[in-house]
């Protein structure tokens, strides 16, 4: 494993090809989508400013160095004004209000600067002002996502963690815990209530899907689309509550995701990515559709009720990631991509995370060799690190060079710094809404 001046060498040289792409406004600052597009810009959590405002708050804490606070404020300053002319955004965690509200918060506590808390507030609410009364509670109907890749188009309720109500109510729960806005749990309990009312009996007990009626084969049991990420956010809300209800509907998705796993030859286990699709044995290894998204549940359920089988549940999921070869084996799931998202960096966070929790250096070592890869496959001139990558496995040959946090440089520094500052003993993370790590910090 590289040293920790060397691993924050590779993040502050990222910071450095990042800022090579921003774009002063008259507002703040925003940064180019990509080199292949630099001129292209947008301001959301997981392509855009939003994301990189945030590696900047983390840079921050890392090194004390007073400009990459600056840089963050500017960006947030931007964001303000650009929410202020949204009417509807989608529900979706990372690419809607609840990812602009955890950033802006995120600067009000880094900057103390109220503006950023009342935009925060103002978020929360817009989220819920879009949402409407469906059966037991709420929800939110909008076009379906990913017309682009998929051909299909026109509006569906949506449920799942990353486009719909369950990451919805991820980032409302942050909005309670941190005192954002007084009603954010009850608008939880309400978008919960009707998650509750959509779950389907399935082998093992309960599953949920991106939505109902959905007109391509997409039954998707991990966590960013399907049952893993609805059970997290219900045990997630029984942590606040207490309420019986959400954590057994919790168990009984965890159990049909159990019942869907299949062993790996060199031990552990792995859930497929789509289940329904007539493509056995493809296994996604990232944070989406993997053991760095799927093991949140089962490590949040050992958390919430003490059962030790849930710990070696999550941990089997890892030992299936590290038995098809990753993070140096790319396969069918494990595409040339390198983000927080899909690959490389969101497989080092989850793996320092738990390392941060178990002490087990299975995980320090998984992290020294996402971290080694990465400099592998990097574009380096000795002063700047960038990475070129495919963000969609379905289009291979669409390479682009990408600025941003879940897709993205700014992302695959962010594991750096949190790498290098969990081996100096003073971790740096900002954990998102959808982290079970929130308590690490």
């Amino acid at each position: 494993m590289q040293t920790t001046k060397e691993l924050l060498a590779v993040a502050v040289g990222a910071q450095r090809w990042i800022d090579s792409h921003k774009h002063t406004t008259d507002h703040g600052v925003v940064w180019g989508l990509a080199d292949e597009v630099p001129d292209k810009h947008f301001h959301s959590l997981y392509t855009g400013s939003a994301g990189i405002s945030l590696f900047y708050l983390e840079l921050f804490k890392a090194t004390r160095e007073a400009t990459y606070l600056e840089t963050a404020a500017s960006a947030g300053s931007e964001i303000v004004q650009k929410i202020a002319t949204l009417d509807r955004l989608p529900c979706a965690m990372m690419g809607g209000w609840g990812g602009y509200l955890f950033v802006l918060h995120e600067l009000a506590k880094a900057t103390g600067r109220a503006e950023f808390d009342e935009a925060a507030r103002y978020c929360v609410q817009k989220q819920f002002d879009q949402s409407e009364p469906i059966g037991a509670g709420i929800g939110w109907v909008q076009e379906m996502p990913y017309a682009k890749l998929t051909g299909h188009s026109g509006t569906r309720e949506i449920f799942d963690v990353a486009e719909g109500a369950a990451g919805a109510g991820l980032a409302w729960l942050y909005a309670h815990e941190e005192g954002v806005h007084d009603q954010a749990l009850e608008w939880t309990r309400a978008a919960a209530d009707r998650l509750l009312e959509v779950a389907e009996p399935a082998e093992g007990g309960l599953r949920w899907q991106l939505m109902n009626d959905i007109p391509w084969a997409f039954d998707a049991p991990n966590f960013a689309h399907g049952t893993a990420g609805v059970a997290y956010f219900l045990a997630r809300l029984y942590e606040y509550t207490a309420d019986r209800k959400y954590l057994d509907a919790a168990i009984a998705g965890a159990g049909h995701v159990m019942a869907m796993a299949e062993s790996m030859e060199g031990g552990g286990h792995l859930v497929p990515h789509i289940l329904n699709d007539g493509k056995p044995n493809r296994y996604y290894l990232g944070a989406c559709h993997g053991p760095a998204g799927t093991a949140r549940l089962f490590y949040l359920l050992g958390e919430v009720t003490g059962g030790p089988e849930w710990m070696v549940w999550s941990r089997g999921l890892d030992d299936g990631l590290v038995a098809l070869g990753a993070p140096e084996e790319r396969t069918r799931g494990f595409w040339n991509n390198i983000s927080q998202c899909c690959c490389d960096a969101g497989i080092g966070d989850h793996a320092v995370s738990m390392y941060r929790v178990t002490g087990d250096n299975f995980y320090l070592n998984l992290a020294g060799r996402v971290a080694d890869e990465l400099v592998r496959r990097c574009v380096s001139d000795g002063e700047t690190y960038r990475w070129p990558q495919a963000e969609h496995r379905g289009q291979p040959d669409f390479i682009q060079t990408q600025t941003g946090y879940m897709q993205g440089a700014a992302g695959v520094a962010s594991f750096f710094v949190h790498l290098a500052t969990t081996i100096e003993g003073n971790p740096v993370k900002i954990q998102f809404p959808d982290s079970p790590f929130g308590r690490l910090g």
